[in-house]
């Protein structure tokens, strides 16, 4: 997600839209703009302070109005992300509901990775569009606390649903 923001930050620099039409060589070099900068930026408390001291340490001076800019670029790109994501499910989990040929799917869905765990919208966002596009469906999300993706969420599928069959 980083580097999608930092590419529409220079589309909108190149625009004249943000920084007063300046880029800085550090917003310019592939790969600086870091997902966290964006986690970062969507946690800031609404006094751009957060916000400010990410775009000085890319060596821009940014104003109130580029802040908000930066804000709203970066909301942009998460929420589109979560909802990439969770077409993606969504697609999954209506082909199960279809071929066991159920009117009600009721599924529990592991969930890891940094971005699920570490932004501050994107779980209620993903969750939120995974639902919308799963009519039918009764959906429990968790959160895998151990590592290595695909097989992390496996196992708190499996946990849970033993767990569900034990009557716990």
């Amino acid at each position: 997600m980083g580097e999608i923001v930092r590419l529409v930050l220079l589309k909108l620099v190149d625009e004249n839209l943000l920084f007063n039409g300046e880029a800085s060589e550090k917003l310019k070099t592939r790969g600086t703009f870091e997902t966290r900068f964006v986690s970062q930026i969507e946690s800031d408390s609404g006094d751009r302070k957060q916000i400010y001291n990410i775009l000085t340490a890319f060596e821009l001076l940014p104003s109130g109005t580029d802040c908000d800019i930066v804000r709203m670029v970066c909301e942009s790109v998460s929420t589109r992300a979560a909802q990439m994501c969770s077409a993606g499910l969504a697609g999954v989990i209506n082909r199960m509901r279809e071929s066991r040929s159920q009117e009600t799917l009721k599924i529990t869905v592991g969930v890891d990775g940094s971005v699920y765990k570490l932004h501050p919208s994107f779980k209620d966002r993903f969750h939120a569009t995974v639902r919308q596009l799963t009519p039918g469906c009764d959906i429990t999300f968790i959160q895998s606390e151990e590592g290595s993706g695909r097989g992390a969420a496996l196992i708190s599928a499996v946990a849970c649903k033993m767990a569900c069959m034990m009557g716990q």
